[in-house]
């Protein structure tokens, strides 16, 4: 019947209905492609997924404990005059005092650098007349008695051991306040503390994942993940940043302790074992 169908039609039609036979069969063949693709890559995940290696994953912690090897500290400078340029003058000559200071005990010019410095009008300011009769006098505005300059200078101190006789000889080299005293660690110094602490950590890691492996009888084949917080210093004991005003300072020199600090690493590993 459909032999019957086919002839009867037009060579127009059989020529369309070819096409869209030949059509299909490639639609056809397409699609078992694209199903058989699917399957074989569903495989493939569902397989990995399925067989993971086996995995033991243990913590550790290694410390390190440095001292710092360097101090910084602030000088002020406060000075006074009628006039701007007479306050000036005498703050550049005492800054100028103090660097000759320190280059003698041994600072490089490099780490002494001023942090801030202003110049600044001092008022002085009437009181307000008594009101008498509900008639107040004028209030006058305020006058310039002086002008006040501060000038603050930062000094790093590589040499620990010279801190106290710096913080004194500063001071009697024409500085008002000292302070802002911290002591700090250099980063090639913090850089090696930091890989020690590492490597420590990764050895107890390592460590406790035998002492588990031994424990179920399988033996550590290798690394299979790593992850390590941030390696954090935790201070000890440091210098005070109170400020020294001239004047208040004993006569003797003072006193300060760097301390320590202490570099700690947190890992985690995951070992493969078999």
């Amino acid at each position: 019947m459909i032999n019957s169908w086919y002839q009867d039609l037009s060579s127009q039609t059989k020529r369309y209905v070819q096409k869209l036979g030949i059509a299909l069969l490639a639609g056809l063949v397409l699609s078992s492609f694209a199903f058989a693709y699917y399957y074989a890559v569903s495989g493939r995940v569902a397989s990995s997924t399925r067989y993971s290696p086996r995995q033991i994953s243990m913590s550790g912690q290694g410390k390190v404990t440095i001292r710092p090897d360097t101090a910084v500290f602030t000088a002020g400078i406060i000075t006074q005059s009628k006039d701007a340029a007479g306050a000036q003058e005498e703050s550049s000559m005492r800054s100028e005092a103090i660097t000759a200071f320190l280059k003698e005990q041994g600072v490089a010019e490099k780490d002494i650098k001023t942090i801030s410095y202003n110049v600044s009008p001092q008022y002085q300011y009437d009181n307000r007349p008594i009101c008498l009769g509900g008639i107040c006098p004028p209030q006058r505005p305020p006058t310039i008695v002086s002008y006040e300059v501060r000038h603050t200078l930062e000094i790093k101190v590589r040499d620990i051991a010279k801190a106290n006789s710096l913080l004194d000889g500063v001071t009697n080299a024409g500085a008002n306040e000292v302070g802002s005293l911290s002591f700090r660690v250099d980063d090639e110094t913090r850089d090696a503390a930091k890989a020690e602490a590492r490597a420590k950590a990764i050895a107890d890691a390592e460590t406790k994942a035998w002492s588990v492996a031994r424990a179920l009888g399988v033996r550590l084949v290798r690394i299979s993940a790593f992850y390590e917080a941030d390696a954090m210093p935790y201070p000890g004991g440091y210098g005070g940043g109170e400020m020294m005003a001239k004047g208040v300072i004993a006569d003797t020199s003072p006193s300060v302790q760097p301390g320590e600090n202490e570099i700690i690493s947190n890992v985690s590993v995951s070992y493969e074992f078999k």
